[in-house]
């Protein structure tokens, strides 16, 4: 699929996005060697197309330098995740519907449309986690979103594991609640 090294680990994700943002065009080939694959991962869930998703991903990495100028990033990877996400959803929103049918015997303008209803979710999702308190709020990002452990969420948060677990615990609680009120005012 993509041609890609063994990932150099000696620097971290941040630090080859402000090496690059420096002018440093090696650090591109290093988050090449990181993302690609799994940058066209995102790509193939929203797109379903092999071929459109690499040109995506391509893409992507020739406008990378550029985007990490106008931006602030602090995590790259879910920044970069999110920007590849938000790539796909206007490339299905610039499609028009079609009555082609794909191998699944499914309209594709279905399944655009699944996309969208997925992203209406994600973004019901990341408000109602922006009205959780503090702690919870950075528990859930660290250990849901950023896929980490509880010793590594322990370690980033100063808290104890039994705490994570409880601000988790909690904070999955408070967001149903959140999410059922917004659905129950919207009904």
């Amino acid at each position: 699929m993509f041609l890609r090294r063994k990932p150099d680990l000696s620097s971290t994700d941040e630090e080859l996005a402000l090496a690059l943002n420096g002018g440093r065009q090696s650090a591109l080939g290093m988050l090449w060697d990181r993302y690609a694959h799994l940058l066209y991962g995102v790509c193939m869930k929203y797109l379903k197309d092999p071929e459109r998703s690499k040109d995506m991903v391509v893409e992507l990495f020739a406008v990378l330098p550029e985007l990490l100028r106008k931006h602030q990033v602090d995590r790259f990877r879910p920044w970069v995740h999110s920007v590849m996400r938000n790539r796909c959803l206007l490339a299905l929103r610039g499609e028009k519907p079609t009555t082609r049918m794909d191998d699944a015997n499914e309209p594709i303008a279905e399944e655009a449309g699944d996309a969208l209803l997925r992203e209406a979710s994600l973004q019901k999702l990341e408000q109602a986690i922006d009205q959780l308190n503090e702690m919870q709020r950075a528990c859930i990002r660290i250990f849901h979103l950023e896929r980490n452990s509880y010793q590594q969420t322990a370690d980033r948060t100063g808290l104890t594991i039994e705490q994570v677990r409880s601000h988790l615990q909690n904070g999955r609680r408070n967001l149903r609640i959140i999410i059922t009120s917004h659905a129950d005012q919207s009904n």
